[in-house]
Order: C-alpha cells, then sequence, then structure tokens
C-alpha cells in the first residue's frame, strides 16, 4: 500500500495534525480541546472559577475516551491547580496524583517534572517545605535530563521559594539569580521580571527596604515595557507593600489603587480581593473606618465568589481587627473565630499561625489572659513550624507581656533579650514601650517616644498617634 499521498500531506504547508474535538459543556456544540483550552485559560484570569471547573471536568469525562492521555493528564493538571487557588488541598492532591501517573505510565518525564512542581505548591501552601523542596528537586532531575532549560528555570525559581520560606535567604537570592540568568537565555522577560520582583520580597523581608524597593521598581519597570498588564498590577501591590511595611501608607495605598484599578479592568478576581485588602487595612490604620469596611465588604462578596478558603480567613482575621475597632466585641470575636476555622480548613499552618496570634492578642486585650495564652502559645508553635518570621516576633513579645503577671523580672528579660535582634523601628518602639511600662526607666520611654514620633509623621497611622499621646502623657 503506497504511503505517498500521506506523505505529500505532511510535507504541504497546508497541513495540521488532526485536531481533537470536545463537546462543550455548556453549548452542547463541538470545538477543538485547544480552543475550549483557550477559553478556560481567559476564565480562570477573570476569576469565573465555577465555568472553569465545569469546563475541566467535562473534558476530563470526554478525554477519558481517547487513546492519548497526555491532554488527560494535563487537564487533570490544570483542575488540580484550580483546586489549590481554591484552597481545597485535600483534592487538588488527588487529582495531582492521577495526572502524575498518567505520565509516569506514558514515561513522559516532562509532564512528570510540571505536576511535581504543582504538588509542590500543596506542600507549600501546607508549610510543609522539606516534602516541597523533595518534589521540586526531584522535578529539576527530570528537566536537566531533558536538557528543558525552561523547566529547569521553574523549578530553580520554586526551589528559590521554599528557601525564602525557611528564612534561608542567601540561597533563595542564589536560586532566583540563576532562574534569571536561565530565563534572560531563553528570551523569557516575564520569568525574568519575576525573579526581580523575588529578590526585592526577600530584602523586603530582611528588612532592607530601600534594596527591596530598588529590585520591586525594577520589576515594575521590566512589566511596564513587557505590556502585560496583570503582571504590572503584581508589581504594583508588589511596591505597595513596601511602602506599607516602610510605614508609608498614603503611598502604600496609591500603589494598592492602581492594583485594584488594573485588576477590576482586567476582570481578575483574585488580584481585586488582595487589592481591596490591602488597601483595607491601610484604610484602617489612617482611622477611614468606613473606607475599610466598603473595602472589606467588596473583597469579602469576591472571595465568596470564588471560593477560596484562604483569602476567607484572611479577611475574616481582618475584619475582626476592624470591628474591634469599632467597639464591637463580639463581632470581632466570632470574626476571629471563624478566621481561625476557615484557617484550618484551608490546611494552610502558615496563615494559621498568624489568626491564632490575632486571636491571642484580642483576649489579651479583653483581660482574658488564660485564653490568650493558649492561642499565643499554638500561634508560636505553628510560627515555628512554617517560620512565620512577623508571628514569632509579635507572639515573643506578647510571651513576655502575658508572663509578667507572674514573673516580671522574667518578662523583663525575656523583653531585653529580643532587642538586640529587631531591626524594624515599629517592634523596636514596642518593645521598649513595654520595659517602660514594665520598669518605669524614662530611658526606654525617651527611646519609644522618639521612635513613635517619627513613625507618626512618616505614616499617619493612628495607632501609633494613640501610643504616642499615652507616652507623653505618662510625663511627669
Amino acid at each position: 500500500m503506497s504511503n505517498g499521498p500521506e506523505s505529500t500531506l505532511k510535507k504541504s504547508s497546508g497541513y495540521k495534525k488532526p485536531m481533537l474535538w470536545l463537546e462543550s459543556v455548556e453549548s452542547g456544540a463541538y470545538y477543538p480541546y485547544e480552543v475550549i483550552d483557550r477559553k478556560i485559560d481567559t476564565l480562570e484570569i477573570i476569576g469565573e472559577w465555577e465555568q472553569v471547573e465545569s469546563l475541566l471536568v467535562g473534558s476530563l469525562e470526554e478525554l477519558d475516551r481517547f487513546q492519548d492521555k497526555t491532554m488527560l493528564a494535563e487537564a487533570c493538571s490544570r483542575l488540580g491547580s484550580l483546586k489549590v487557588n481554591r484552597g481545597l488541598y485535600a483534592e487538588a492532591g488527588r487529582i495531582f496524583d492521577r495526572s502524575l501517573t498518567i505520565f509516569q505510565d506514558a514515561g513522559d518525564k516532562r509532564g512528570q517534572g510540571r505536576v511535581l512542581c504543582n504538588i509542590a505548591s500543596i506542600h507549600h501552601n501546607r508549610g510543609d517545605y522539606d516534602s516541597a523542596l523533595e518534589c521540586l528537586k526531584e522535578a529539576l532531575g527530570y528537566a536537566e535530563e531533558l536538557g528543558n532549560k525552561q523547566g529547569i528555570s521553574r523549578a530553580i525559581g520554586n526551589i528559590g521559594i521554599i528557601y525564602y520560606e525557611k528564612g534561608d535567604f542567601d540561597r533563595a537570592i542564589e536560586y532566583y539569580q540563576r532562574a534569571m540568568d536561565i530565563s534572560r537565555e531563553l528570551g523569557d522577560q516575564e520569568t525574568e521580571a519575576i525573579s526581580v520582583g523575588n529578590i526585592g520580597m526577600i530584602y523586603q523581608e530582611i528588612g532592607d527596604y530601600p534594596k527591596a524597593l530598588e529590585y520591586c521598581t525594577s520589576y515594575l519597570k521590566m512589566a511596564q515595557s513587557q505590556g502585560n498588564k496583570q503582571v504590572i498590577s503584581y508589581a504594583l501591590g508588589n511596591v505597595g507593600s513596601i511602602y506599607f511595611e516602610m510605614d508609608e501608607l498614603e503611598r502604600a495605598k496609591n500603589f494598592f489603587r492602581q492594583y485594584l484599578e488594573i485588576s477590576q479592568e482586567l476582570g481578575d478576581k483574585p488580584g481585586m480581593i488582595v487589592a481591596c485588602d490591602d488597601m483595607a487595612i491601610t484604610e484602617m490604620f489612617l482611622g477611614n473606618y468606613q473606607a475599610s469596611q466598603q473595602l472589606f465588604d467588596k473583597a469579602m462578596e469576591l472571595t465568596n465568589e470564588i471560593s477560596n478558603a484562604e483569602n476567607i480567613a484572611v479577611l475574616l482575621a481582618n475584619i475582626g481587627k476592624l470591628q474591634a475597632r469599632l467597639g464591637n466585641k463580639g463581632q470581632a470575636e466570632e470574626y476571629f473565630a471563624k478566621g481561625v476555622e476557615s484557617a484550618k480548613k484551608s490546611e494552610n499552618d502558615f496563615q494559621l499561625s498568624q489568626n491564632y496570634f490575632l486571636m491571642a492578642d484580642f483576649y489579651h486585650k479583653e483581660g482574658r489572659q488564660q485564653p490568650a495564652r493558649e492561642f499565643n502559645q499554638r500561634a508560636l508553635e505553628s510560627a515555628r513550624e512554617t517560620n512565620c518570621r512577623e508571628v514569632l516576633i509579635k507572639a515573643g513579645i506578647l510571651e513576655d507581656i502575658l508572663l509578667a503577671a507572674e514573673d516580671k523580672p522574667g518578662a523583663i528579660a525575656g523583653l531585653k533579650t529580643l532587642l538586640p535582634d529587631i531591626q524594624t523601628d515599629k517592634y523596636l518602639a514596642e518593645i521598649n514601650y513595654h520595659l517602660f511600662k514594665l520598669t518605669g526607666n524614662t530611658e526606654y520611654r525617651e527611646n519609644s517616644l522618639s521612635l513613635y514620633q517619627e513613625l507618626w509623621q512618616r505614616s499617619g497611622n493612628i495607632d501609633y498617634r494613640d501610643r504616642l499621646s499615652e507616652l507623653k502623657s505618662s510625663i511627669k
């Protein structure tokens, strides 16, 4: 049997590989799977996650009937990623396992590497960094074996994130730098820009805000030159977060506002949630409680639409803070408690440590010291497991404050031991304030007074104003 015509067809410029046609869930019409896949891309960006899930589940049922299982494995992987976005890690894990098995049976190491990176994201979000690192190193091995530089760049960048979370910043920068070099070699400008932004976030974490601002500003400029609005919005959020940490709240709010505007333009619901939450917290610290409440309400409405358990845990805790400030103690306690339960449901121990601390801090301020101790201990335990440095500092300070009721000298000694390792002005001010309250030593009062004065002038944060007024009134 002659194979001439087939060979001729393959050489023809008009020849295309046969497409896999699937039935669309919504219309009942048949479309090439590639078209459905692009539709999923668009719906995912704008946060229409229920439609995405419906399309993926329908596609899985159709793809399961075909001999070529590669597309089935890819669709499983996409569905698993959607479940991760919604904080449903147990479901995501089962779906990724199925995808991994299909790629293993097919001997597809490239596919295995991609799925292993996805499985690593579950371990990462749960705070199990060692398991995440194990998956990523296996994925890196496959990419290196295949000479897949894009896969190498992805795995190396993700390994950098894990070292960042583990507090090994030198190794994190090393891996980010390698990912940046490879992406530059490949001409992958978007990944290169993200690597620059990641390095900036490390400097933010260690408190080197000028260096962080330098890198994140470069990230923003690179994103703007590339014209990808979604990446631009993320970069704006990163710059805003640095100004927020620097207590330059009005500047931070300006960047968060731009982040929100672009997210709204794109219909990017996940981006809108983060931007609304960032702006709401900033408005709260500036004393604009009505604006803060409106932004929290919008963020919660969007979060409920896409059913993201992690976002709900964050928002409930932050709304609890606002209710406490408004004097609605019962509502505040309810929000904090729901936030803890949502964090448990999301299986994100990193977020759970923060929710535990906020519960402890609330009980401490209400004079309910026993539950404050219990929740603060849980916060410390969870923060140590996940290396949540912010909670380790704040819960460490609260632990000594709570200790003062029964062991004042021990509490003073504990706070003093914290001072040499703290570089952030707001924590230095707080520790000096509590040492003054416990010892009556005017040197601590002067230190905290000077720091709070500078913080108040720079930020407009009403918490610093109130603490400043209290310290000034203590002058005999």
